[in-house]
């Protein structure tokens, strides 16, 4: 019992080349499997830029809908008032006609073509 274990140099390089062989063979498993997992995301990589540009596109077109949005309550509103604009001035118009015509049909009303004519001048004088 006494006697020391001995291991020659063939039985070393075998357990060298043994060592060598497991640690080969672990990282070509690790390679693989890394491989694997790098191919498996792939589809979610490119997924997840297609979906990245198609919000980016999303958000634009929402930015320029909100812009239009604007611009089109800001036109309803002139438009609302330049409305207003046109039948004030139909109003002093139809006035005016009114008048000439009641003049021209008996000749009369002469005081309602001064009024008429007042009206008018005042409506041409605060619009300009």
């Amino acid at each position: 019992m006494t006697e020391p274990i001995g291991i020659t140099p063939a039985e070393l390089w075998s357990i060298v080349l043994a060592v060598c062989g497991a640690i080969i063979t672990v990282s070509g498993a690790i390679a693989v499997i890394v491989n694997f997992v790098h191919k498996a995301k792939e589809p979610n990589k490119i997924q997840n830029e297609r979906i990245d540009k198609l919000e980016e596109a999303v958000e634009t077109i929402n930015d320029r809908l909100e812009r239009g949005d604007r611009h089109f309550l800001s036109d309803a509103e002139r438009m609302s008032s330049l409305e207003q604009e046109v039948k004030s001035t139909n109003k002093v118009i139809i006035e005016s006609l009114q008048a000439l015509t009641s003049h021209a049909i008996d000749g009369n009303n002469v005081e309602q073509l001064k009024q008429s004519e007042k009206t008018l001048n005042n409506y041409l004088i605060n619009k300009i």
